[in-house]
């Protein structure tokens, strides 16, 4: 199984925000390579880097993303990323992958021809899907985004717990569990996932998970 640790930046530096919201924000760490660097020494070689600053529209960590994507490990970007032009820049760049949430969302027919580098965030909220920062609701459940995308040829995507994310209180079961068989497969869970719960979301069936807040409360908590 796939274990992403997560790695979201905000003005340069490494936080963790509860349930996406800016106003609660706590600091750990003031230099990313460092975090990246001493994730990799632990045993971590996949990184789920997002840029906080894009996905809120407040600018972007472009520059210190591609500084990070030359540290070793697998790495996935994300957050704001809504023009094929960054695609490409963050892959050029070295990301092994790139997120998408809102583009996929209101223009998928340009992101075809390189489908087999992306993946499909899917953030999830009273069962409807989210998009835009988690600001506009696609008025799709879980299940028929997963179906429409897979259609189109999209082979990845990571589900999100909106209530979860950055909670400490453990990958949403009720999720998880609505997810069909059939794709669990291609889907990382994230939002609220433990490192204790990383055998159980094997068990399920799913491809991976992204581990954030538990891991840093684990190695940076005194930050």
């Amino acid at each position: 199984m796939n274990v992403y640790a997560a790695i979201d930046l905000m003005s340069g530096k490494v936080v963790r925000l509860k349930e996406g919201k800016a106003e609660h924000l706590k600091l750990y760490s003031e230099n990313p390579l460092t975090v990246i660097r001493r994730f990799y020494e632990e045993g971590f070689e996949r990184f789920h880097i997002v840029d906080l600053d894009a996905a809120l529209g407040l600018g972007d960590n472009f520059n210190l993303i591609s500084e990070m994507l030359k540290e070793k490990g697998y790495k996935q970007v994300a957050g704001g990323i809504r023009d094929v032009q960054k695609i490409n820049k963050y892959l050029d760049s070295g990301a092994n992958r790139v997120v998408l949430s809102t583009l996929a969302f209101v223009n998928p027919q340009p992101l075809l021809p390189i489908k087999d580098r992306l993946t499909i965030s899917l953030d999830v909220k009273d069962e409807i899907v989210s998009y835009e920062g988690w600001k506009k609701d696609s008025g799709l459940k879980l299940a028929e985004a997963l179906t429409n995308f897979s259609e189109m040829g999209f082979e990845e995507f990571i589900v999100t717990s909106i209530n979860r994310d950055g909670t400490m209180k453990g990958f949403d079961r009720k999720i998880a569990q609505s997810v069909p068989f059939e794709f669990r497969k291609k889907v990382l869970l994230s939002g609220g996932v433990l490192l204790n719960e990383i055998k159980e979301i094997e068990m399920l069936g799913y491809k991976g998970c992204i581990i954030g807040k538990d891991l840093y409360e684990k190695y940076f908590g005194d930050a």
